[in-house]
């Protein structure tokens, strides 16, 4: 098949996928659903950028994450049951490093869960952001109290700004968390969003070993 041949039937593709695209806003707009039609639409303009952002992203230059760590993450938008848009993940891997573009992560949500592959974590992530924002503003007054200069410095500067951002992520944050083991997916470090505010979050042990037996129960035995 020529050039011009593949060219061609990539524009047939393009227009037939985008008037099936149309058909799918205008029968959720016709049918009040405002909702779906907004989030569909958010995810194909996500989803279009991080198509177009793939060849030149460069996972080395995110930092490494830790088994425990908590994450922000893109789902996208979800179909059935799954999760979709933006929510808190669970890392599950071991051994990430600078090369590993994916991360395993579970899903978490502010919903109540009761059914078997449910872990209710209650307020263990909001408490440990509370205590990272008590820390850094510990941190700051100290970094206030040695300045002699009396003015603000770019350390001082950063310093404030994070505390800001940190302050302004625990005010939206629902105080619950459920972790949704029965739907652990691996995701592509795009997908991550403001990595900087829960660098430092990272579950106890405890609950470590809670999501462990969880996982052996759920896809083991």
């Amino acid at each position: 098949m020529d050039e011009n041949n593949i060219k061609n039937k990539s524009i047939i593709h393009k227009d037939n996928s985008l008037h099936r695209l149309d058909l799918s806003f205008l029968k959720h707009i016709n049918s009040e659903e405002y909702k779906i039609s907004d989030l569909l639409s958010y995810w194909i303009k996500d989803f279009a950028n991080y198509h177009d952002e793939e060849k030149t992203f460069d996972c080395s230059q995110i930092k490494t994450f830790k088994r425990g760590n908590i994450i922000k993450a893109n789902l996208g938008f979800n179909i059935g049951n799954e999760l979709g848009g933006l929510h808190y993940c669970i890392v599950l891997n071991k051994n990430d490093n600078p090369k590993n573009g994916t991360l395993n992560v579970i899903p978490l949500t502010s919903k109540n869960k009761n059914y078997k592959g449910c872990i209710n974590l209650g307020d263990e992530i909001y408490e440990l952001l509370n205590t990272n924002l008590q820390l850094e503003k510990n941190f700051l007054y100290n970094l206030v109290k040695e300045n002699k200069s009396q003015s603000i410095t770019e350390q001082m500067q950063k310093e404030l700004e994070y505390i800001h951002k940190l302050s302004v992520e625990i005010k939206k944050m629902k105080q619950n968390s459920v972790a949704l083991v029965n739907q652990i997916t691996t995701i592509s470090k795009q997908r991550l969003f403001d990595i900087d505010i829960l660098h430092k979050v990272k579950l106890s042990s405890n609950t470590l070993n809670k999501l462990d037996k969880t996982i052996l129960e759920n896809f083991t035995k």
